[in-house]
């Protein structure tokens, strides 16, 4: 009978979290990422093509492009999702964009997703300002430190995926789920929207 106790208790304080990127999770945009070389060399790579590139410390990165949101368009499969997740209610649920841009991409972000009709007072908004999928990592350990016990998490990025499924060994009685998004494959590179 006390393990049923301890078992209905842990239920009804479950604490569901809710993580969804940004590029090319909930839209694809044509903000790229604008890489000189140590040679000189200028390269511009798309987030999808970020997202699998190594880092090389000898060359300049320019992100500025992400501090506003060019031509986005709505993956809706993951979108439905943020929908369902607002819709179901904030008692017992954070909902979060967890994003590498910087935080003056917030407002653009923002403005995005209400032109979408999503009620963005519900969402947490979380620039990090680093594309460490480490960080992203350790803003879900915070909040499993701070009482998350479920959580469900979507990104592009094969690294942030991995990074966050890696929580499960730290916490084990905590449900992580991390899912990698492919739908912004499907969308095609600098078509404008239609409305």
């Amino acid at each position: 009978m006390k393990l049923l106790l301890e078992n209905w208790r842990k239920y009804l304080n479950e604490s569901k979290l809710r993580v969804f990127d940004f590029d090319d999770t909930i839209a694809k945009s044509d903000s790229n990422i604008h890489i000189t070389t140590d040679t000189g060399e200028k390269i511009s790579m798309t987030p999808g093509e970020y997202a699998t590139h190594k880092i090389n410390p000898d060359y300049e990165y320019d992100f500025s492009e992400f501090d506003e949101v060019i031509n986005p368009r709505e993956i809706k499969q993951i979108t439905n999702i943020v929908r369902n997740a607002i819709n179901a209610g904030t008692e017992g649920r954070e909902i979060a964009i967890l994003t590498a841009r910087a935080p003056e991409a917030e407002d653009a972000i923002r403005d995005y997703l209400e032109s979408l009709e999503l009620d963005t007072s519900k969402i947490t908004f979380v620039l990090l300002g680093d594309s460490d999928p480490q960080a992203k990592a350790n803003w879900v350990a915070n909040r499993i430190e701070s009482g998350a016990t479920d959580v469900l998490f979507f990104d592009d990025s094969g690294k942030n995926v991995d990074a966050v499924e890696a929580l499960a060994n730290k916490y084990p009685d905590v449900k992580i789920r991390a899912r990698k998004v492919k739908y912004a494959e499907d969308i095609a590179e600098n078509i404008p929207q239609e409305n």
